[in-house]
């Protein structure tokens, strides 16, 4: 089920809030509340998942009593001993699941692979990755386990953000499991939140898809002129944007209808002046799981050996400033680490692969680089280089193979004897010149913009306020069309 569904739009939401605060108004207990959401998590994973679920209840179950047992022996041997029992169950299911088939064929075992060629639990990247979460912040003392295992539950399954996140770290949420805010403020700032996101994906994500499938799955590499393919990559760029970050904005919002606070996960990342800075507003929480728990233990152990080495190598060949190059040899090996996991996570692909590396190759080079002197000048080519560098890295990142890819670089580059232009190329950008517009606009900080300049200052915050009520009505309702109209409907992250 997705939250652009009509089921879940007419039926199972509908359903969910009203028996939730019959319930807070009933004076039940915030546990018997906590059930009701768990099962109702559980319905809407089984809706498209029916088999999986119960790989899911059996990873709620293990990591439950991993918790239990890792809060007893905090501090001592025993306790890295479950932290590492609990990496191993839970990434040995996701390493069976996404990448046991696919690591076979590329050794030849094809029959092998075949037989392992399971379908991918819908979700499965998030939830494991929260799941680690769990034992790894109560090791690290953040935060006590759960003793009920609704509430461990409730934490790894909660619907909002099951399938496609924002990826939610244990110790920003344990305290809500057990203490939340409910108020009709923070419902219709939740309510407002998810009408801008579904209006994301179905008015603006959805549309666009329609564009990029047509260029990069319909169209031979031959066919495809260079502008359109151009296009078709831009046009791909901006669904990526809409389809997920309008997902992440409606899980955060059903998160505060349900009086939870669940972390931002993107930023306007198209206005990064830099790869590095991109990633710290693209996809915030995946970054922030990197980071906090692979980055650092990696930067605190493997890595200074691998300074040590490096230093003492270039030391007794007598090199100069030894020091800052064995710095930043290690720097390499910590990015490399850390991108070659991140493209992998996207999926059992050559093509992630790839495009994990072109993302460390350009960090390293700006992490190495000495800047410019004129701020203004290093501001406006990163601006632009960075634009440059996403576009043409969605290109494999979309593509089905690397071979795919090729075959699209090279109609961007005219290299496959296709035209510049012709009499199609100029239907589609007729029919789509609006859709195209308002994504690059949308993509950047318009809103707020507006928001700040032409309301704030004037002191006309309430005008704003009713402005948004009305646009938002009136998204809502066309959403609502596009919905009950069964229109194109892809998800992206799904496969992830």
């Amino acid at each position: 089920m997705v939250f652009s569904n009509v089921i879940f739009l007419f039926l199972f939401l509908p359903v969910t809030v009203i028996v939730y605060y019959l319930m807070t108004a009933g004076k039940a207990s915030i546990y018997w509340r906590n059930v009701w959401l768990l099962l109702v998590s559980l319905l809407f994973y089984a809706w498209g998942e029916p088999l999986y679920v119960l790989l899911m209840l059996f990873s709620i179950l293990v990591n439950h009593r991993l918790g239990i047992w890792e809060s007893d022996n905090c501090g001592n041997e025993l306790g890295k001993q479950i932290v590492a029992i609990a990496c191993v169950f839970n990434l040995g299911i996701l390493f069976c699941f996404k990448y046991l088939s696919w690591i076979l064929s590329c050794f030849g075992l094809t029959w092998a692979a075949e037989q392992t060629h399971w379908a991918l639990p819908i979700g499965i990247s998030f939830y494991t990755f929260q799941s680690l979460s769990y034992i790894i912040d109560i090791y690290r003392e953040k935060d006590k386990a759960q003793r009920s295992i609704v509430n461990t539950g409730l934490y790894i399954a909660f619907f909002p953000q099951l399938i496609a996140g924002p990826i939610v770290r244990y110790e920003l949420i344990a305290k809500q499991l057990t203490e939340r805010i409910h108020s009709w403020d923070k419902f219709a700032e939740g309510a407002w939140r998810f009408t801008i996101g579904l209006s994301k994906k179905i008015i603006l994500a959805n549309q666009l898809a329609e564009l990029s499938d047509y260029t990069f799955f319909t169209q031979a590499d031959n066919e495809r002129t260079v502008i359109l393919a151009w296009v078709g990559c831009l046009a791909f760029m901006f669904q990526l944007y809409f389809d997920f970050s309008g997902y992440s904005d409606m899980a955060i919002g059903l998160g505060k209808m349900f009086g939870f606070e669940l972390p931002e996960n993107f930023n306007y990342p198209y206005v990064a002046k830099s790869v590095s800075e991109y990633w710290r507003r693209w996809h915030i929480t995946l970054g922030g799981w990197f980071r906090d728990y692979l980055y650092y233990p990696v930067s605190m152990g493997s890595a200074l050996t691998v300074k040590k080495k490096a230093t003492q190598w270039m030391k007794d060949r007598g090199v100069k400033d030894y020091r800052k190059k064995s710095g930043r040899v290690s720097m390499a090996y910590l990015l490399f680490i850390v991108w070659m996991s991140t493209g992998m996570w996207h999926g059992a692909n050559g093509t992630f692969v790839v495009w994990g590396f072109i993302q460390f190759v350009f960090i390293y080079w700006e992490q190495s680089r000495t800047p410019l002197k004129n701020e203004m000048l290093g501001n406006i080519l990163g601006l632009v280089s960075t634009y440059f560098v996403i576009l043409i890295t969605k290109v494999v990142f979309n593509a089905t193979d690397l071979s795919h890819a090729m075959g699209y670089y090279g109609s961007m580059l005219c290299l496959t004897g296709n035209s510049l232009t012709n009499a199609e190329t100029w239907y589609w950008l007729d029919q789509f010149k609006v859709i195209l517009i308002a994504g690059f606009l949308l993509s950047l900080p318009v809103v707020p913009w507006v928001k700040e300049h032409l309301f704030v200052r004037h002191g006309m915050e309430k005008l704003y306020l009713y402005l948004g009520v009305v646009v938002l009505t009136a998204m809502l309702l066309l959403d609502f069309s596009y919905a009950i109209g069964g229109a194109y409907n892809p998800f992206i992250y799904f496969n992830f």
